[in-house]
């Protein structure tokens, strides 16, 4: 009785004392809030040993510039650059069923090796392919453009679900999250004069997203480099640097072929064709362009600043293009006639004359699929390869085209 007769009375003067209660109640919060686990301060020793540390540059790149790979204490980090050489998207990756706790910046966690993935582009099949984690690919956007013969008898087999298209009909949002995938791997729309809007659904709904930027490469050697980067996120780095050191190898011993030709030896050479009243025109230092440089020629637009594309006026390219010797990546023209039809002009045109015209289409595929834009970005040596038998063929004999073919 006389105990709740003194919490009566206790009660009654802190209800008569909110100043007072205010205090009791800061004092107590205040004593139970110190008063910190042992996972807790395990927890915080960890982050704040984080910070302190010097992460290690893990990834030796020869060429590629636009990704980078660090190693911290207890997680790694993928870092992808834009085209202006900054950071752009930051990956956590990390082993175990545990993410690990930290106050370091980052975009998306992923626990690696990633074991469920989607591609939204071709360009990326080749690279799992040759790593062996076709049997990891859920889903694919844009799957009838897909040349690689596993994947395309994963597909057939409804091992790999088709999610939609990038062709106007739409990703299938619905079809992606019912994949649950670990990672979807993606391009900077931007970098292709579309929007960002696909990019920013996916975002919403939460699903991870990697941005994988080989486009903005300097040279073919760079883009099949990131053959390196799918092997971090599938844990088959050594693999990754194997398949990409035989590569280097056999560009290098073709690059070699050319390397000591004079330059009334080198043709003259342009690349694409009008579109829309203007001319695309790679840029100098561009990866297109890197392949005629190292195949022997003289690009006559090697003047243009940066990587990527120019848009220039018609009668500006004209004027120049009528006097070079060969014209690769010319539309999608069929043959010659076709060609003469769309302007002309081009009857003037010293290749046209000569039919020294070639197209990177003689692995297309009916539904428009090139697997130049597929396997050609894995592995540069045979287009630089096709190049060298087109403009020097005393140089390499008894082959035939694997991505070109003449214009006819």
């Amino acid at each position: 009785m006389k105990t709740n007769s003194l919490s009566s009375s206790f009660l009654s003067f802190l209800s008569k004392s909110p100043l007072v209660a205010s205090i009791l109640f800061l004092f107590f919060f205040s004593c139970s809030s110190d008063k910190m686990t042992d996972r807790e301060k395990e927890d915080e020793s960890i982050i704040e040993w984080q910070s302190t540390q010097t992460p290690t540059d893990s990834l030796s790149l020869a060429h590629a510039t636009q990704f980078r790979s660090y190693v911290y204490p207890n997680f790694r980090t993928l870092e992808v650059y834009d085209k202006n050489k900054n950071l752009q998207q930051r990956y956590l990756l990390y082993k175990g069923e545990t993410k690990p706790k930290t106050n370091f910046e980052y975009d998306v966690a992923l626990q690696i090796p990633l074991k469920r993935i989607v591609s939204r582009s071709t360009k990326y099949a080749t690279f799992i392919s040759l790593l062996e984690n076709v049997d990891n690919l859920v889903g694919f956007v844009g799957s009838q453009y897909v040349s690689d013969e596993q994947i395309r008898k994963g597909l057939d087999a409804g091992k790999i679900k088709e999610v939609g298209n990038d062709d106007g009909s739409g990703v299938n949002f619905e079809g992606l999250l019912s994949l649950e995938p670990d990672a979807i791997f993606t391009y900077d729309a931007s970098l292709y004069g579309g929007t960002s809007d696909t990019q920013q659904k996916m975002k919403e709904l939460g699903l991870p997203m990697i941005i994988c930027n080989e486009t903005l490469e300097s040279s073919p050697l760079a883009q099949a480099e990131w053959i390196k980067f799918f092997g971090i996120l599938f844990e088959k780095e050594e693999k990754a640097t194997e398949i990409f050191n035989q590569v280097k190898s056999n560009y290098d011993s073709l690059k070699n072929l050319t390397a000591n030709l004079k330059e009334d030896q080198k043709p003259t050479l342009f690349f694409n064709a009008w579109y829309n009243e203007t001319w695309f025109m790679p840029n100098g230092d561009s990866y297109v362009a890197q392949f005629a440089k190292d195949a022997g020629a003289i690009y006559l637009w090697n003047d243009l600043e940066g990587t990527g594309a120019s848009p220039l006026a018609i009668e500006s390219v004209y004027e120049k293009a009528q006097q070079a010797d060969y014209w690769f990546h010319a539309s999608d023209w069929k043959n010659m006639n076709q060609l003469i039809s769309s302007d002309r002009r081009f009857v003037s045109f010293k290749s046209v004359k000569n039919k020294k015209i070639f197209n990177h289409n003689k692995r297309q595929l009916k539904s428009g699929g090139n697997d130049y834009f597929e396997s050609g970005v894995a592995f540069p040596n045979k287009i630089l390869e096709d190049f060298i038998k087109i403009l020097h063929p005393e140089l390499i004999k008894n082959k035939e085209l694997y991505f070109y073919e003449n214009l006819k």
